[in-house]
């Protein structure tokens, strides 16, 4: 069997598909939907809303005072009952198509773009969805922590949570021989998106972790451009998988 990791799918799920044997196991890192582009514009939000009112929001959070581009990307996402309501039946079906690209047994994260509420509820028997725990993948102990905490980029999506129950939740997983993350650890060089020209900060308890238990492997991804896909951390070796969507790169681990 080969262990694959993969994160930010964000809707590419044939090219996934396309990377997945059945005898594989793969630990998928989140951001499966494609809610929005950034560079393109195309998306799930952009089917039911106009260009330009996702466009205005975008600009908005690009600017120092983020808190009206978070207002009216809530109001898009959220915005009339008919519009809610297309938005929720697209990610349904988003997610149906997702699942059904699944060939193996899986292990995966939520990511902050994510819904993990509706996921639940759609969970095929050959997927194990990780909020935070251990999981044995071919007898190494796999930390696993999903979502993102509060950082400066943060707009209220279900994925998102407050840094004191993210921090909590790597507190809990106690030793593993590999963690896996969406959000990186705060390590500036992994946590500066080039070609957003922002910083995602990053969290210090995964960072902590990787220095108090030494995990082989520390895998993420969330920042889809950065400084450095790869750095040595004392005896963790911290990865960014890359952005799939875009760059269609599968990790095989042990990396």
């Amino acid at each position: 069997m080969t262990v694959k990791i993969i994160s930010d799918i964000h809707g590419a799920y044939g090219a996934m598909r396309g990377q997945l044997q059945s005898d594989d196991i793969a630990v998928l890192l989140g951001d499966y939907l494609n809610l929005i582009d950034f560079r393109t514009l195309d998306g799930i939000l952009a089917e039911v809303y106009s260009r330009d009112e996702v466009k205005d929001a975008l600009s908005l959070m690009a600017t120092g005072d983020k808190e009206p581009g978070r207002q009216q990307i809530r109001m898009a996402i959220g915005g009339t009952t008919e519009k809610s309501e297309r938005v929720r039946e697209l990610i349904f079906e988003n997610y149906k198509e997702f699942f059904a690209s699944i060939p193996c047994k899986c292990f995966m994260l939520y990511g902050n773009t994510d819904g993990p509420d509706v996921m639940k509820g759609m969970v095929p028997g050959n997927v194990e969805l990780v909020e935070a725990g251990i999981v044995t993948v071919e007898g190494e102990r796999f930390g696993m922590v999903s979502g993102a905490p509060q950082g400066p980029w943060n707009v209220g999506l279900p994925g998102e949570m407050s840094t004191e129950r993210y921090d909590s939740l790597v507190a809990s997983l106690g030793p593993a021989d590999v963690l896996c993350t969406h959000y990186p650890p705060s390590v500036p060089d992994l946590t500066w998106d080039m070609l957003a020209n922002r910083d995602e900060v990053g969290s210090k308890a995964t960072l902590a972790y990787d220095e108090d238990h030494a995990p082989t492997h520390h895998y993420f991804g969330h920042v889809h451009n950065p400084k450095a896909f790869r750095i040595q951390h004392g005896n963790t070796t911290l990865l960014n998988v890359g952005f799939f969507k875009e760059h269609g790169k599968v990790v095989i681990h042990p990396a």
